[in-house]
């Protein structure tokens, strides 16, 4: 019988470095990241070492079937987000993310945990809570700041010295005197930002390459200047504000208008369409097609190659539209893919659009795609 050979166990996982091991929980939410150090002793202060801070506390609580908000639990909750954050301070901090909107966490705690994330170097600040911040957070004097996205109820008050030199993307509820500070912008998202006091809303940067607005509060009076020539893709989903500047665009690629409805159809939005005139690729919505087509003179999109458009009913089948439509598909020389993302009846696609976007662009237009048809130029010519 040959001579059995006992192989000493070796925790061949426990030997490897430390960075290694922390890239393994850093794929786990920071929660279950910490449970991993119950697994040995060499695992038991290995989350101190994660680089990735994100704590989701409603998310959390319901997973494990919490419906209430003891004290005790949110106590416990917040000690966990000290240790991260005070406690084990020897090691750099890339994201820190804090969603949060109950009010029983207060502003000192929530004030030390950023300024300790900052002074870490952190590069991504993700923060969604009701609490109030304090005036002289570091944040916006944050030089290695790279993403920073700010909840509905997070306001800053923000002072006049913004200096973010880093950051690339940026997603808020407040704009007021931010986005002088951040010469290096390259993403910005804005959600239902109050402009009240705001007479020019001014976006002027060099490097800004994606832009959304999305619905505005009391911006009736105020003037949206867009100056981007390095920007790809703009999506505004807004109602029409007082007035509009768009230049430098040409390099969008592709954008997304959707008009709010307005009270009277009359509003202008030709200085919008004039500014992206040159955009390959537009989805329009109902109302925006509606004031496009009562732009006097019709703005020409002389590169558009992709139109998608609505087709709601309660104007699909008037004279004035079908018209204008005619109009518009006429002059779009270079349009080859034309869809209209909404349903409308087989009675109207054969007997209306499709004959008058066929007759209209007969050299160029290759694809019309309706409701699940896609139609090849040779089965419709």
């Amino acid at each position: 019988m040959a001579e059995q050979v006992k192989m000493e166990k070796v925790d061949r996982i426990s030997d490897l470095h430390d960075s290694i091991l922390t890239h393994v929980p850093s794929f786990l939410s920071t929660k279950e990241a910490i449970k991993t150090s119950v697994l040995s002793t060499r695992w038991r202060y290995l989350f101190d070492l994660l680089p990735n801070i994100d704590f989701d506390l409603e998310e959390d609580l319901c997973r494990k079937n919490i419906k209430s908000y003891s004290t005790d639990v949110i106590e416990n909750y917040m000690c966990s987000v000290d240790r991260m954050l005070l406690f084990c301070n020897t090691t750099n901090v890339s994201k820190f993310g804090f969603k949060c909107w109950i009010k029983m966490i207060g502003s000192n705690r929530f004030n030390r945990w950023i300024s300790a994330a900052v002074d870490r170097g952190v590069k991504h600040l993700d923060l969604s809570t009701s609490v109030l911040p304090s005036s002289t957070l570091p944040i916006l004097t944050c030089k290695t700041l790279v993403s920073l996205k700010l909840g509905k109820y997070f306001v800053l008050n923000v002072p006049k010295d913004v200096l973010l030199p880093n950051l690339k993307i940026l997603h808020l509820h407040s704009v007021k005197r931010l986005l002088s500070g951040c010469p290096h912008l390259e993403d910005m998202v804005t959600r239902k930002c109050d402009l009240g006091n705001i007479r020019n809303f001014h976006i002027s940067h060099h490097l800004l390459k994606t832009l959304t607005i999305r619905y505005t509060y009391n911006s009736y009076q105020c003037w949206l200047w867009i100056n981007a020539p390095n920007l790809t893709s703009l999506e505004y989903y807004d109602r029409l504000v007082a007035g509009y500047s768009m230049e430098n665009l040409q390099s969008l690629t592709k954008a997304v208008i959707d008009i709010s409805a307005c009270k009277t159809l009359r509003a202008d939005a030709t200085k919008i369409f004039k500014g992206i005139c040159d955009v390959p690729s537009l989805v329009l919505s109902d109302t925006s097609l509606q004031l496009l087509l009562r732009c006097e003179p019709l703005p020409v999109f002389e590169n558009l190659i992709k139109l998608d458009l609505p087709c709601h009913l309660r104007f699909r089948c008037s004279n004035a539209f079908q018209k204008g439509l005619e109009t518009l598909l006429s002059s779009l020389p270079a349009l080859k893919n034309l869809s209209f993302i909404r349903k409308f009846s087989a009675l109207f696609q054969r007997k209306c659009l499709l004959v008058c976007c066929i007759n209209s662009r007969p050299s160029k237009l290759q694809t019309l795609q309706m409701k699940k048809i896609v139609l090849e130029r040779p089965s419709i010519s």
